[in-house]
């Protein structure tokens, strides 16, 4: 019997890139830590999908950071390159104001 976490969505960003949710990662992090988007799938979704704006994360080799404006508020999308297992994962998504963020921005629309 596998370990493997149990696959979520998988996402495909505007450059082609895979992008996997992990279950644990939607029920345990970010439906709880952050539980203003347990009712909004479809905005981490479309931020993915067709952000503003995809920019370094914290650690700018390895991390991306996915902006999408909507009406009331931005949405962010964080996500991590495994290098070992070769995949891009969401590691938390959270909404709020697009305070000027760190990092370069990698690409936009």
């Amino acid at each position: 019997m596998s370990n493997s976490p149990k696959i979520k969505d998988i996402f495909q960003d505007p450059r082609g890139k895979n992008v996997i949710l992990y279950d644990d990662t939607w029920n345990t992090h970010i439906s709880t830590s952050h539980p203003e988007m347990s009712i909004r799938y479809d905005d981490l979704k479309n931020t993915v999908e067709d952000p503003d704006h995809i920019r370094e994360g914290r650690k700018p080799t390895i991390e991306e950071l996915y902006v999408k404006q909507f009406s009331s508020d931005v949405v962010f999308v964080s996500t991590r390159y495994l290098d070992k297992e070769n995949i891009t994962i969401v590691t938390s998504s959270y909404s709020g104001t697009d305070r000027v963020s760190r990092g370069n921005i990698k690409w936009y629309k």
